[in-house]
């Protein structure tokens, strides 16, 4: 499985002076093998667990992905459309279904992830036009975490702090700003509060454009969280870009980002000294 990375970046201090910076990449969406393309009535409903987004498994087992969605394309035709378009059709509506099971939209500020399967070419060919969406839990290498239970509601349960991005560069300006664990060293905390800057039909935005909706968003986000505002830690923000735009991927992530590593959380942290 790719690392889903940005494609648009920006950075901004408390004093809303800002740099950008642009970056390749386009998030993740998945098809199925023909060897397992299923029929409609074989498929995983609704909260139920998989690998691959076609097979059931029980949830109180280790699985790499809960479904969020069952649902059909939209009408793209009888010949096998192209990925690209698969992915229009497709991800945005996955992308939705996430926002509603895990019950926020600040999934985009951790690690939480949509997937989508459909079905392959010979499944296309006998009128299939299944749509499942998924969620799935990836670790800071890229790689998917096993994990038991269900993640139903956990945004709505205050369950974000446990999947929070955090990363040992700069979200604003570095191409890969290094995720790391929150619970080791690092720079910057992906914060609640993800802003959506339009749809997708919507003409993706410039980034003087994306600038102008964050700067003041992000600043206001990082201070509520970290309960105060501080020469020591600043905003910044991370978008995806033109390139998965049409695919749904139309928000901005704040990160509260401090001067120098540290451990600890600047969750709450206020006016007490940067951790260690």
């Amino acid at each position: 499985m790719r690392r889903r990375r940005a494609a648009v970046v920006a950075v901004a201090v408390l004093s809303l002076a800002a740099c950008t910076a642009r970056v390749g990449g386009t998030p993740d969406a998945e098809v199925v093998r023909p060897s397992l393309t299923p029929s409609p009535r074989e498929l995983p409903q609704a909260g139920g667990c998989t690998d691959t987004g076609v097979e059931v498994l029980d949830c109180a087992a280790p699985h790499e992905a809960e479904v969020t969605e069952v649902g059909q394309l939209p009408e793209l035709g009888t010949a096998y459309p192209e990925e690209r378009d698969l992915r229009r059709a497709a991800v945005p509506a996955c992308r939705t279904a996430l926002t509603a099971y895990v019950g926020s939209a600040d999934h985009d500020a951790t690690r939480l992830q949509a997937r989508a399967f459909w079905p392959s070419r010979d499944g296309w060919a006998r009128g299939d036009r299944w749509l499942v969406c998924a969620v799935v839990e990836v670790a800071p290498d890229g790689t998917r975490v096993r994990r038991t239970g269900t993640v139903r509601g956990v945004l709505a349960a205050a369950g974000f702090s446990t999947l929070q991005l955090c990363a040992t560069g700069s979200p604003g300006v570095d191409e890969d700003a290094g995720l790391t664990g929150c619970d080791q060293a690092h720079r910057a905390e992906a914060v609640p509060g993800v802003l959506a800057v339009g749809g997708p039909r919507d003409p993706a935005p410039s980034l003087d454009q994306v600038r102008q909706k964050a700067a003041d968003h992000c600043s206001r986000a990082v201070t509520a969280y970290v309960g105060a505002p501080r020469d020591d830690v600043f905003a910044s923000w991370r978008s995806f870009g033109s390139l998965a735009w049409s695919e749904g991927y139309t928000s901005v992530i704040c990160f509260a980002e401090a001067t120098r590593p540290f451990t600890g959380r600047l969750w709450g942290l206020g006016r007490n000294p940067l951790p260690a």
